[in-house]
């Protein structure tokens, strides 16, 4: 299933699912169909005497609210009754149930449909892309040919039922990019991708005369409108199922979208020729782009989603840090005005470039396995294909259609308003430089805690009970803040082994992208539950998950200080064990593996014993550092948390660094002080001379050898007029660069500020007119990162520094 979407024909609901088969695309309609809610069966009367001319439908129903009322579901054919329908239950104070759930997506929810779908009924006919013919005879050529790619089957559905993955389906995917001008007038576009068997397409659309000696991948057109009318009718020939790109909805897809408004051409590039249109008006964002029949992956936004952190999610960055390859440009940070001369004067270098871009995409995703992660995350949730995000949508999906079958509807709102569970579990530190630490982890704590101790939304309603219904204790799980879970069929706890099973397969067969799919889906669950924007939000449910956790993580401390090791430091799941002797390092690892084998058995015991159940809790050991530093809070004697540094061997048995909430990885430290950081921690667990090196660093960096590292990197978070009057050093030098050079781009968000401290504060790179105050550098920047690695080793930052300052 490709997308799906909700439309009004005649007056009545039509529910469409785009999908790729093994014969090419199909348009899926379900005519005839209804928009559903519910409400209390006490509300029936008054909503029926409120909204007379509506043509609405109320059936009583064999189901129940959370508050043990049966309920009737509302029926509605049409947007406009529906509607009609909530604001006036609310304006009423009459609390419908599930509206907000799309109808597109109900049907699907209903029979456990998540991706992969098959669908009983008759095909109707087949619709060729509705593209009106120009009088270019290359377009009309396309417009007239018989290929099938042109047309789009249309099939009539009776029923549908969930079916296991189609690996058969290939989907055909293209990596889109646009070049255009500082003020958005396209200059080309490309587009790449590749067959079945690595063979690469390549292909640029370039504004300009045609030239005999260029590459045959591009193509040339007269101007800004036939390239995008060239476009159009390129994407009902080559007919992509998906579309990647680099910011490719905000940035490609929108600008495009602006620009075919500007010539009033219809931007028919959806199946079908359907319209790609925006369902808010200038909101260009994935979550409101319509593209019937057609997915779009942004780079960026997948990456994120499959939890890569990179310094920066440019293009240039990105590809760099994965591929070792970057733009085919010489000045990347002026790259607007190098592609402005590309255009005038040499074409075929701006279609190379343009091209590059698109290739280095598609690289991105083959190298990151973005495409099946995607795919793995829908065949999870039920999500639209693309869509990221939507941890509520996910849970609904998942949850809804057992809760139906159990005999109850969602709550019309959370249950707690205000009310806050605390946060994961993080002790108090012991500061110091340690030699072997062990560290612990709980595998998924949060789901191992739902799945042991039975946390269900359902489990709650019914461990509370009513007058109604009144559990027996022995029947009930106790949780915290009065929480209390029926022990009766449980909806989310078996929701989270049928994951947790589903993600041992995908372990064993090696599937990364499943895996990882799965184990972000596990860890949202809490998050979900946790957040008010859900309707099963409730402080007892969250409480019960975070405050059991804080409960794990004291007594898994106390039975390994009970061994006689000292634990220093706990943070939500992890556990820092310093052995205290030198231990066999041939042995550390059934050394590790022994204790928390000890503790999970420990687990076991006692949760037979208090609660008759069955521990899902499982401590793994993670990590061996052979050297380890806790730092104090800066200024303090006390420990901080969230921060350390450890050296570990990997299984080369070089020595590799761990740096967690250090200046080292962040991006609000020059790259000096981060180089620095990572070069005195590597000497100190080395055994070399710091003295001496950090001596010659403040040498050059006086000397003027080091400017290049004294450069901070920023992006605007917001446009700059959102931001207070005292605004941080990057803000400031924004405004300078708009008032220097003219450009509002610098104002935007997103943009790259570049900048360094001089004697006067803040001044960009590229207008620097004051000397660089290094005295900044080495009291802000150098020192604070300097003087805990002296202190370790028992010498003194400040007299090495006064001693290199009284040599300039």
């Amino acid at each position: 299933m490709l997308t799906r979407h909700a439309i009004a024909r005649d007056g009545n609901l039509l529910l469409q699912y785009y999908l790729a088969t093994e014969s090419g695309p199909v348009l899926m309609e379900l005519p005839d169909t209804e928009y559903i809610c519910f409400c209390h069966q006490t509300d029936i009367q008054a909503l029926q005497l409120q909204t007379p001319g509506l043509a609405l439908r109320f059936v009583p129903l064999e189901l129940k609210s959370f508050k043990r009322q049966a309920v009737a579901g509302i029926y509605a054919k049409s947007s406009s009754a529906f509607r009609s329908l909530q604001r006036i239950a609310n304006d009423a104070g009459i609390p419908l149930f599930e509206a907000d759930i799309r109808p597109e997506q109900r049907f699907l929810i209903e029979r456990f449909v998540a991706l992969d779908v098959a669908f009983l009924g008759h095909y109707a006919n087949k619709i060729a892309n509705n593209i009106k013919c120009d009088n270019d005879s290359a377009i009309q050529a396309i417009n007239k040919s018989e290929n099938s790619q042109g047309h789009l089957s249309v099939f009539t559905a009776m029923r549908a039922k969930a079916i296991a993955p189609q690996p058969t389906i290939k989907l055909r995917s293209i990596s889109l990019d646009f070049e255009c001008s500082f003020d958005g007038l396209l200059y080309s576009v490309a587009l790449y991708g590749r067959d079945a068997q690595a063979q690469p397409y390549e292909k640029v659309i370039m504004v300009g005369e045609v030239q005999s000696d260029a590459p045959q991948y591009i193509e040339w057109v007269s101007d800004e409108a036939m390239l995008i009318r060239r476009l159009i009718a390129w994407f009902a020939e080559f007919d992509p199922d998906v579309i990647i790109g680099w910011s490719v909805v905000t940035f490609d897809l929108a600008l495009l979208y602006r620009r075919a408004l500007l010539h009033r051409i219809p931007l028919r590039l959806g199946r079908g020729g359907a319209l790609l249109e925006w369902k808010v008006d200038n909101k260009f964002r994935p979550e409101t782009l319509n593209l019937p029949g057609r997915v779009v992956l942004d780079g960026i936004d997948w990456l994120k989603a499959a939890f890569y952190h990179f310094e920066r999610f440019s293009l240039e960055f990105v590809a760099q840090a994965l591929l070792g390859e970057g733009k085919a440009i010489h000045d990347v940070e002026n790259r607007v005005q190098e592609i402005d001369a590309l255009f005038t004067e040499d074409k075929q270098s701006l279609a190379h470039y343009n091209l590059t871009d698109s290739r280095l995409v598609w690289d991105i995703f083959e190298h990151t396995q973005l495409w099946d992660f995607a795919l793995a995350r829908a065949e999870l949730t039920g999500l639209e294909l693309g869509r990221v995000g939507a941890s509520v949508a996910a849970f609904n999906h998942l949850y809804l259609p057992h809760l139906h079958r159990a005999g109850y509807v969602a709550p019309a709102e959370p249950a707690s308003q205000g009310i806050e569970s605390p946060g994961g579990y993080v002790m108090d530190s012991v500061p110091g430089f340690y030699q072997h630490i062990l560290v612990f982890d709980f595998k998924s704590l949060y789901p191992s805690i739902i799945r042991t101790f039975l946390i269900d939304p359902k489990g709650l309603i019914e461990g509370l009970g009513d007058d109604s219904l009144v559990l027996d204790e022995s029947e009930t799980v106790t949780g915290f803040l009065g929480a209390r879970f029926s022990r009766r069929q449980p909806i989310l706890p078996k929701l989270i082994q049928t994951l947790s099973e589903q993600r041992e397969k995908a372990k064993r067969e090696a599937n990364a992208p499943l895996s990882q799919a799965i184990k972000i889906i596990m860890n949202s669950l809490y998050g979900v539950l946790g957040s008010q924007g859900c309707v099963f939000h409730d402080a007892k449910l969250a409480s019960s998950i975070t405050m059991r956790g804080h409960q794990i993580m004291k007594q898994t401390r106390a039975w390994i200080e009970e061994m006689g090791y000292q634990v220093i430091y706990g943070d939500t799941d992890s556990t820092f064990v310093h052995l205290g002797y030198e231990p066999d390092l041939s042995d550390i690892s059934a050394l590790g593996k022994q204790i928390a084998a000890q503790i999970n058995a420990n687990w076991q015991a006692k949760i037979t014993k208090d609660f008759e159940l069955e521990s899902f809790l499982e401590l793994q050991f993670e990590r061996h550092y052979e050297q380890f530093f806790m730092p104090t809070l800066r200024g303090s004697e006390e420990g901080s948390k969230k921060r350390y540094v450890g050296a570990w061997r990997n299984v080369s048995g070089e020595l590799e660094i761990t740096f967690k909430g250090m200046e080292q990885v962040r991006s609000d430290w020059s790259p000096l002080a981060r180089k620095v950081q990572a070069e005195l921690y590597e000497r100190m667990f080395n055994q070399r001379d710091i003295s001496g090196y950090l001596a010659d660093v403040i040498g050059e960096l006086q000397a003027g050898k080091r400017d290049d590292e004294l450069i901070f990197s920023k992006r605007m978070r917001r446009n700059l007029e959102e931001y207070t009057a005292k605004s941080s050093p990057h803000v400031k030098v924004a405004r300078q660069l708009c008032e220097l050079t003219g450009k509002a781009s610098y104002s935007k968000r997103g943009a790259q500020i570049d900048y360094v401290i001089t004697v006067n504060g803040p001044e960009p790179v590229s207008h620097r007119s004051s000397t660089i105050d290094y005295q900044y550098y080495i009291d802000k920047q150098i020192g604070p990162i300097a003087e805990p690695v002296f202190s370790i080793m028992k010498l003194n930052y400040t007299n090495i520094a006064s001693k290199q300052l009284s040599l300039i």
